[in-house]
Parts: structure tokens; sequence; C-alpha cells
């Protein structure tokens, strides 16, 4: 095409292009689904007026054929406006989606990772360099995880291994950094049991089991399509006009993956969402309470997440006599970057406290505070500076919620900051929320922007020792469930459902109902 050709039809191939980014940036909102109708058409309505006032502005004819008139430059302009637009409307709806979708998708096959450990000093770096090896593993394990970690171990080596049965992770570790045997089958959830040790003010020889071992080998084990199709007939509700239960999970490690392993958090989020309530139930981490992995065998709440984050939503079922809808999953360092990308939030503490946690000191007043990511993380974290240890560790881990809650509802922070947000989530969140069922609370915090209501109760008990499930053998510390409180709490959970708006003071137990 010579240059007289081409600037004759620059005109309408500069329209053409804005139209097709344009249909492209409308097609990407549709499959999207998270505007609710009335704004989707007011942006359809712009984009195609938009669309017509190009096209008057380029494709008419020009009066003088040798000169650019006004009108042809402003079309020009707005083309060229409206394809920028277009192009980062599209990219930014794709992103979004895809994370979502990443989210959503997180982990849910995965059940658990099972590992392979020798000494770290030992010369073989391989499962094929250890196949002669006596390996250890835990006598109490799942026997389906365990028969499938012994078969892809031998699939691997090419023959039979010997195995010896331990009754604990603490005998089983002591058997390798005695050398009974060359190598321990162990889920790799178990590690963070070891470095806790029995007691905080005992001496704990595996306090370094991380860097004393060394893992050559992992088998990932995938849920059964038991488990899923468990999963997929919970109670279908409505989540735009339904109340529902949501575990939300804290996981106590800092990498940037999501595994199971002990959980840290747990805490019931009740919505409501026709009068706009939400209610945080935080039950303590030492809770006494059975384990469905073991048969209903008592252990810490903690150590349910060692078999899942399923597993622990039945133990919470199980105290409180209700039924999950969803759990959402989230490791705390996913929180510090989610923070940060936000701005800051804001807390109210109960207590004055200093942390020395997560490499800085950082200091909180009572009352509220101003703080971003690496302050929340101690302020959630620390139970050792804190009056109150873990129970007040749960309230505080409540109030970064509602802070987060509120500086996301409240404020333009997650349209300015997108692309920090959704890298903060990458990775740092998994739940079995469905995308269907975000889009639904989307829309519908967009439509109605409501101000959501938002209280906490936080359980507590007695302490003493007891032998556990997960830690068969010896006594460690536990915390008795208090049954008056979590009646106290049940009755909490009754009131929202039934459509009730609490105060402050219908959280505080003890005070005259």
């Amino acid at each position: 095409m010579d240059s007289k050709k081409l600037k004759q039809a620059l005109p309408q191939i500069a329209w053409t292009i804005s139209i097709v980014l344009e249909i492209v940036l409308a097609g990407v909102l549709i499959y999207m689904d998270k505007l609710p109708t009335k704004y989707l058409a007011v942006i359809l309505i712009i984009l195609a007026l938009a669309g017509f006032l190009t096209a008057s502005l380029l494709l008419t004819r020009e009066k003088k054929k040798n000169k650019v008139s006004a009108t042809r430059v402003t079309g020009y302009v707005l083309a060229f406006l409206i394809s920028v637009v277009s192009v980062a409307g599209s990219v930014m709806g794709l992103q979004v989606e895809t994370t979502i979708e990443n989210i959503v998708a997180n982990g849910d096959d995965l059940a658990a990772t099972v590992g392979v450990y020798v000494m770290a000093d030992d010369n073989a770096d391989s499962l094929s360099d250890a196949s002669g090896y006596l390996f250890g593993q835990l006598l109490n394990y799942d026997p389906q995880r365990k028969q499938q970690s012994i078969d892809a171990i031998e699939k691997e080596v090419g023959g039979n291994i010997q195995t010896s049965d331990s009754e604990s992770a603490f005998t089983l570790a002591e058997a390798l950094y005695e050398g009974s045997c060359g190598a321990i089958i162990l889920d790799e959830a178990y590690s963070s049991l070891l470095m806790e040790g029995v007691d905080d003010d005992e001496e704990n020889p595996f306090m370094n089991f991380e860097s004393d071992t060394k893992l050559i080998y992992e088998i990932p084990i995938y849920k059964t399509e038991e488990e899923i199709q468990e999963e997929e007939a919970k109670a279908d509700k409505d989540i735009t006009k339904d109340t529902i239960y949501v575990y939300i999970s804290g996981s106590d490690t800092r990498s940037s993956k999501l595994t199971a392993s002990r959980s840290d958090v747990n805490i019931i989020a009740e919505i409501n969402p026709t009068t706009h309530e939400i209610l945080l139930i935080s039950t303590p981490r030492d809770y006494y309470v059975p384990n469905p992995a073991g048969g209903g065998a008592k252990d810490k709440l903690t150590h349910c997440g060692i078999y899942g984050v399923e597993n622990s939503e039945a133990a919470l079922e199980e105290l409180y006599g209700i039924e999950f809808d969803y759990y959402v999953q989230v490791n705390f360092t996913g929180f510090e970057k989610l923070i940060d990308a936000i701005g800051g939030i804001k807390v109210n503490s109960i207590y004055g406290f200093t942390s020395y946690n997560y490499g800085g000191t950082y200091t909180f007043q009572k009352g509220e505070n101003f703080i971003g990511g690496k302050e929340a993380l101690a302020f959630a974290r620390d139970r050792f500076e804190v009056p109150g240890g873990d129970v007040t560790r749960g309230i505080n881990q409540m109030a970064v919620i509602h802070g987060v809650v509120d500086k996301l509802t409240g404020s333009t922070s997650a349209l300015s900051n997108y692309p920090d947000i959704l890298k903060s989530l990458e990775g740092m969140f998994a739940t079995d929320m469905g995308n269907e069922d975000v889009s639904k609370l989307a829309r519908m915090q967009l439509d109605e922007n409501p101000t959501w209501n938002i209280h906490s109760f936080s359980l507590n008990g007695t302490g003493g020792k007891e032998s556990n499930y997960s830690m068969s053998g010896v006594k460690s510390y536990v915390m008795y469930v208090d049954e008056s409180m979590v009646s106290f709490a049940k009755d909490l959970m009754t009131r929202v459902e039934n459509g009730e708006t609490l105060t402050d003071e219908d959280v505080i137990y003890g005070a005259e109902q």
C-alpha cells in the first residue's frame, strides 16, 4: 500500500483498532461477571457511544483533501485514548480473574505432602542413594496415606524397602538422630510440631529439625474421590441472602507456599448478608478437642490442621454444632503483603505491648493503632509478649481481619493498588469457595456498598498437661474446653443467624444479657 492509500485508510484503521479493543474489554467484563448489571450496562453504553463518536470524527469525509482537520485530529486522539483504556482495562480484568481462579483452585486436590528425611550430613542425596536404608514411619499415621507413600517410594527405588514403626513423631525423629534408622517417612506438616517441642520451658532436641535433616524426596498425597465428593455435597446456599459459616485457618508457616500444617488461627466467620452482620469467633489453638483424624482421640486443635484444613473444620463443627459452608486458609506472610498493598490498616489493641518478633521491635498502644504489614504480622502472631497469651493473640487476629475488611470496603485502595494486591494474594490464600460465589459477593458489595457490622468473641479455658493423638506417649500443654463459653458463642451465632444486630455489650462474656 502506497503512502497515499495508507493516508486514506488510516482513519478506518484507527477506528477499527479502537472498536476491536472495546469489544475485547466488553467481553472480559462480561466473562468476569463481577460487576452489578447496572454498572456493566453503563460501561457498555459508554463504550458504544465512544465508538460512535470516534466513527463520526474519523469516518466523515474531509472537506479539504490535503489538510487534516481538527475534527480528524480529535478522532485520532479519542481512538488512541479508547485503545489505551481498553487494553489497560482488559489486562486488569484478566489479572483479577486469573488471581481469583488460582485462589479458589489453590490446593483443591492436594491433601498432604510426605517427605523422606535423612540427617543433614548423610551421604544420601536422593531416594535411590537410600534404597537400602531402614525407613522409619509413624505407626498411627493415616493407613491410606501411609500405603500411598510406601508405594511411591518403592516405585521410585524399583523394589521393596524395609520399614519400622514409631508411636510418635518424637520417637521417630529420635530414631533418625540416634541412627537406629537411616531415613524416616514423615508428613512435612509434622516438622513444625517437632520444632515446637513438648513444652515451651523444656529443652527440645528437635528445635532445629529442618537444618539438622535433609529432605531427599517428596510424595504428594491427593484427596480421594470420596473426600472430594463430600466437599461438593455441602449445602447449596445463596451467598448474598443466606447466613454462611466460613472457617478462617491461619497457617503457621512463613513460606510462600500454603501446605497442610498446624493451624495457629482458628476463626469462625459467620456472615449474614441481609443484615450485614459479621461475627468472628476465635478458638484457642491449644483447645483439647476430639481429633477427627484420630477417630475422636483428644488432641490440640492446632494439631488438627496437620491432617488437612477439612479436618480442622470437622473438629470445630463438632465443638460448636455448626456446618461450615467454606474455608479460607491464609499464610500470614500473605497478610503482611496484602496490608502493605492496601496502605496499612487500623486495629484496636486491648493492651499496650511491645513485640520483638519478625525482624524488628514493634510497640502497640492500648486503643487504636495504624499499622503496616510487618507490624500487623507481629500484632497478630505474638503470644509471648502480649498479656493473655494465646487468647489475646486470637483477639488481635480478629482485629486484623476487621481492619482489612474495613479498609477494603471503605476506601479506594483496592482499585488504586490492584497490581500489588493481586501479587500479595498469589499462593498465600486458598479457599473452596467457587468463582461464581466470589462473583456474587463482588456484585453485592459494589451494588449495595453496605457497611458491615463486625463483632468478635474469643474463647478461653484452663490449662493443663495431657497426652494427645499427634504427640502420643508424651504430655504437653493443653487448654481444657470451657463449655460455658462455648455455649455463649453458640448463642451468639444463633442470634446472628436469626437476623439480630449485635451490640458491643452483647459479645461481652458474663455481662447481663
